[in-house]
């Protein structure tokens, strides 16, 4: 259990370092961007000041608010209005998201009866939903047909969500083979692995991280290619996702594959499918309204994990006594931390290596497409092992999984742009 702790503590500490770097008042690119939260993390107008140009939707070009509110930070002399104050409030809130995963999961951990609440009824398929009716509150029809029209797109969507689809699934049934599957509790010898496998193919059939547009610019990534594949990843994982668990699981744990494609397409395509709806017939409700959904995502896809934490608090201390008793030399918390962590690590660094040395593509856009395969969508795979009855054991992965790929994504995103910083230097001397 210490040891634990002490890998939440450095987690805590690495992502506190990530964040203040750049929400800094130096950082003034991506104040830039997130200095007015108008909008979701994936939503196109979000990035619109960054994706601005002739290719591109023409909902997505709208700079209205945001270059102003950028105007506004790069004028003393102007003084910003409370709006624009509160604005930068909720977007220095939102770039907080791995803090919130990590002191949600804690809180669960340590007083589980804080968080239990979650857990009741329907409450975490309900949560999601409202995160995913606030992505699709972002987007318009013409956007999916900028999809398939945008030349520029056309060669890195399809390598993009191809390796979203192939390498992040394919990772987990790797780890989770390796480490999760066998696994027998020691006192009981239940065969406790195979929930455990399920819910890591899950969140590795998940695609879509509620982040990953917002690591996609500190990294120096390609925004806009980052906010496509979300939108793609999104909307085919309503039938993908299923398929794919289907596919990996097999024989090794009963799944239903149309009781997870109804799950998905429940809390995923319903929801977003809504929002396109509203977005196309109540616009300026929906501008107002998307100014708070992306804190509001934070906070909810925070509560889901600190939920399914607290729903297994007792593991986190029987599983350390238990395993010690047996002779075991990791206890189950410590394995499914490994094994989600190393899933996520070979999904960030296999996104990037293919595209880049087997498709030849360039380097911004090797960068985007690791960050979106790495990067997944915790929640779902959360809610989808919870709407097939599946056994809490298997609602960890998903949870734990929220903080690894935010504390993961941070970090190589400040590598990636401390790189591009020397290089910069370099080439001026």
């Amino acid at each position: 259990m210490r040891i634990y702790y002490s890998i939440i503590a450095s987690s805590l500490l690495l992502a506190a370092g990530v964040v203040d770097a750049f929400t800094s008042p130096n950082s003034s690119s991506l104040r830039h961007i997130t200095g007015g939260c108008h909008h979701h993390l994936s939503s196109p107008q979000y990035y619109s000041a960054t994706i601005h140009h002739k290719s591109t939707p023409r909902s997505w070009r709208s700079t209205n608010t945001l270059l102003q509110l950028s105007s506004k930070n790069n004028d003393d002399q102007t003084k910003p209005s409370s709006t624009s104050k509160i604005d930068q409030i909720l977007s220095q809130l939102t770039s907080l998201f791995p803090l919130f995963v990590l002191g949600a999961s804690i809180t669960g951990s340590i007083i589980p009866s804080t968080l239990n609440w979650v857990n009741n009824g329907n409450i975490i398929s309900a949560m999601l939903a409202g995160v995913m009716l606030g992505t699709g509150m972002t987007l318009e029809k013409s956007d999916f047909g900028t999809i398939l029209t945008n030349k520029q797109q056309r060669k890195s969507i399809p390598i993009g969500v191809l390796c979203q689809f192939v390498l992040m699934p394919l990772s987990a049934s790797i780890i989770g083979r390796a480490l999760l599957l066998p696994y027998h509790d020691p006192t009981t010898m239940a065969h406790v692995g195979k929930h455990l496998f399920l819910g890591l193919v899950l969140v590795g059939c998940s695609p879509g991280g509620t982040a990953s547009n917002l690591v996609s610019l500190i990294a120096g990534a390609d925004v806009a290619l980052s906010v496509l594949l979300t939108t793609c990843s999104t909307i085919l994982a309503s039938v993908v996702t299923p398929l794919l668990t289907k596919f990996i699981v097999g024989s090794a744990i009963p799944v239903s594959g149309k009781a997870l494609m109804l799950a998905t397409a429940k809390v995923v395509l319903l929801p977003v499918a809504l929002g396109v709806f509203l977005n196309e017939y109540f616009p300026k409700l929906c501008q107002q309204v998307s100014r708070w959904t992306p804190f509001a995502s934070v906070v909810l896809v925070s509560l889901i994990c600190g939920g399914v934490v607290s729903n297994n608090a007792a593991m986190w201390t029987t599983g350390s006594a238990a395993v010690a008793a047996g002779g075991g030399a990791l206890s189950l918390p410590m394995l499914i931390l490994l094994a989600v962590c190393l899933t996520h690590t070979l999904g960030f660094t296999a996104g990037y290596l293919v595209p880049k040395k087997v498709f030849g593509l360039p380097e911004r856009t090797a960068r985007t497409v690791s960050i979106e395969t790495g990067m997944q969508n915790s929640a779902l795979a959360v809610v989808l092992a919870k709407s097939i009855g599946a056994d809490p054991l298997s609602y960890l992965p998903g949870a734990l999984s929220a903080t690894a790929h935010s504390v993961i994504g941070s970090g190589l995103a400040a590598f990636w742009r401390l790189m591009d910083s020397r290089k910069k230097t370099n080439d001026n001397e």
